[in-house]
Parts: structure tokens; C-alpha cells; sequence
């Protein structure tokens, strides 16, 4: 419906540029006695600014481009003041015109294109909510000794199929263990129920590429790393005499 209503008011003003430009014309050309009478100029202006609907059909080839030398050329040749009136026909209604034409069904085209990834996200977001109970009691099941934290090592023999497959359609992850990874920010080692059901649904919600996923695996890897070279360190500080 957008890119209906900028194609009529493009038309429209199309129209009106082509009557403007048809009445300038028959004053410019058809009644000038000069080029009437040039053999080569008159039969131009008779087959082609005859009258002023013939002037405007004449134009028409401008917005197409359709053989308009040979009806141009030859009425510049006769009067060089001309190019001031086939000029900016051709500027306006050639190339403006259509190009604005294009610009805007692109950017309707743009528009609808995010209006739909909107309209996905919402529903993925419905989808992650729904699924929001499940997580809650998933978290129960996972924290063995109900100490309200759950660790590596009770997460990480877990099946991944455990989650909801709401939840699996919209993230990208290899192991239960994987996702730990992920979730645990602060690395404590420990998810709380909080950390757990908001890392999921950030997860989901956020829609995270891979590459992402998998630099925060690589960032998680260089934080243990580093972590443990600051003990070496200070374990080897505390050998020196």
C-alpha cells in the first residue's frame, strides 16, 4: 500500500511536469514560424509538437528515453536556446523522477523487511516466555543439592535436549557445558536462578549470532587462563625467600 501510494503521487507529478513541459513546448516550438519552415526542423515539428497532446506524447520518450535524439537534436541544431528546454526535461523527468521512483520503493522495501524481523522477534519472544515456567523448574532439577547455585560439574553431564525446544530453536550451543560457559559472566563458577533463566532468555531474546557465541567462549577461556597464570604467580611469590 506504501509503495502504491508513491508510485500515484509519483505519476501524478510526472503528469503535471509533462503538461508544463508540453505548454512550454508549443510556445518554444510550435509556434515558431522559423523552424516550421527549416526543411529539416518542419517535419519535426509536425509529426512531433504539432498541437499540444502531440507535444506531450513527444515527451513521453523523454521518460523512457526512447529515440529522443532524432527529435531533439535536430530542433537544437536549428535553435541552440533549446538546450535550456530539453535540458532540464531531461534532468527532471529522465533521471530525477525515476530515480526517486526507485529510491523510495527500496526504502519501502527496507522498511517492510524490518517490520517483518520485528514482527519474528516478537514472536520469538512470546515463544522464549512461554517457555519461562520450564526454565524455572529446569534450574530446580539441575541444583542437586538445592543450595540455589548450580556448578559445572552438575550441569555438564546434563543432555541438551533438557531445555525447552522453544529455547533450542532460537539458540546456538554444542553442550550443556557449553552453555554454562556462557552464562556464567562473573565466573564464580556457580549460576544463580536469576543468572540461569535471565542468561537464557538474553540468549534467545537477543538473538546471537555464532561468531558472538563463540568469542565469549574464546574470552571465557582467556579469563581461566589468566586466572590461573595471577596464582602461579602469586604461588611463586610466596616461595621466594
Amino acid at each position: 500500500l506504501t509503495a502504491g501510494g508513491t508510485m500515484l503521487s509519483t505519476s501524478v507529478l510526472l503528469l503535471l511536469a509533462l503538461f508544463i513541459s508540453g505548454v512550454i513546448a508549443v510556445e518554444l516550438i510550435t509556434k515558431d514560424s522559423d523552424l516550421k519552415m527549416d526543411p529539416t526542423t518542419g517535419p519535426i515539428v509536425e509529426h512531433h509538437f504539432a498541437s499540444l497532446p502531440t507535444s506531450i506524447l513527444t515527451l513521453v520518450q523523454f521518460v523512457t528515453l526512447d529515440s529522443i535524439a532524432a527529435v531533439y537534436f535536430p530542433l537544437m541544431q536549428a535553435k541552440p536556446a533549446l538546450v535550456l528546454f530539453f535540458l532540464p526535461i531531461g534532468l527532471v523527468v529522465s533521471i530525477g523522477l525515476m530515480n526517486l521512483v526507485t529510491a523510495v520503493l527500496v526504502e519501502n522495501a527496507l522498511e517492510n523487511a524490518e517490520q517483518e524481523k520485528e514482527l519474528e522477534r516478537l514472536q520469538l519472544k512470546n515463544k522464549v516466555k512461554g517457555a519461562l515456567p520450564a526454565m524455572v523448574e529446569i534450574f530446580r532439577v539441575l541444583d542437586k543439592d538445592h543450595s540455589g547455585h548450580i556448578s559445572r560439574e552438575e550441569i555438564e553431564h546434563v543432555p541438551l535436549d533438557i531445555l525447552p525446544g522453544k529455547l533450542l530453536e532460537s539458540i546456538s550451543i554444542g553442550s550443556m557445558a557449553d552453555l554454562f560457559e556462557l552464562l556464567d559472566v562473573d565466573g564464580t563458577g556457580s549460576l544463580t536462578q536469576g543468572e540461569f533463566v535471565e542468561g537464557l532468555l538474553n540468549l534467545a531474546l537477543l538473538d546471537v549470532p555464532v561468531w558472538t557465541l563463540q568469542s565469549l567462549r574464546l574470552l571465557g577461556s582467556l579469563r581461566d587462563a589468566q586466572t590461573e597464570m595471577q596464582e602461579d604467580i602469586k604461588s611463586l611469590k610466596q616461595r621466594r625467600p
